[in-house]
């Protein structure tokens, strides 16, 4: 259930340049500035999470989004809502949801160089999203066509041949869902780059 093609050429020359500079270039990344101590969850490293302690977590950072005091922590909380959303790790990643919490905390982000470098990661998780979704329909239409095929006597060439062409559609497409989920790891990675480097947020 994947694309690939002519628009994942686009896609991957724009998503991979635009991720590796701005989520891995610490050197400008304002994500790793230290800005004071913040709750243990919001330090927290989602890699060593199980996959079954996922909504869990999902739930207790929603809380706090919701009832912090601080809005500093509020609005980070967001942020690792969206990374556990689309963390690959989680057994049930909701990728929709990931972009909606990113723009959530794009909203309540007033620094200009963090916005940049959550757009750069939001990029990513929308165009899995899109990819999936794109995967989904071309998987019907595979099915539609392959029950015309079975059940027609006629034009079973000019129908084998569209099952044929839309089923390499469909492995390129899976090709490029993989490649796209290899991105969601790695961000795995720049996470906890960022925990590293920066020492916590003011309440």
């Amino acid at each position: 259930m994947p694309i690939k093609g002519k628009r994942p050429r686009a896609m991957s020359q724009v998503i991979f340049p635009v991720m590796i500079v701005a989520l891995f270039s610490s050197g400008s990344c304002s994500l790793f500035r230290g800005l004071g101590p913040a709750p243990p969850v919001l330090r927290e490293d989602f890699s060593v999470l199980r996959p079954e302690d996922f909504a869990g977590k999902i739930k207790q950072l929603e809380e706090i989004s919701q009832n912090d005091k601080s809005l500093a922590v509020r609005t980070r909380a967001l942020y690792y809502i969206a990374l556990a959303h689309a963390h690959y790790k989680n057994p049930s990643p909701d990728y929709p949801k990931a972009v909606q919490y990113l723009d959530k905390y794009i909203g309540l982000e007033t620094n200009r160089q963090e916005i940049d470098d959550i757009v750069a990661w939001k990029a990513v998780v929308q165009a899995l999203d899109n990819s999936l979704r794109e995967g989904e329909k071309l998987e019907k239409s595979y099915a539609q066509l392959k029950q015309q095929s079975d059940s027609a006597n006629k034009n079973k060439e000019l129908l084998a041949k569209k099952i044929t062409d839309l089923g390499q559609v469909i492995e390129n497409q899976k090709k490029e869902i993989e490649r796209l989920k290899k991105a969601i790891t790695e961000l795995d990675t720049v996470q906890q780059e960022i925990e590293k480097k920066r020492k916590g947020i003011k309440k």
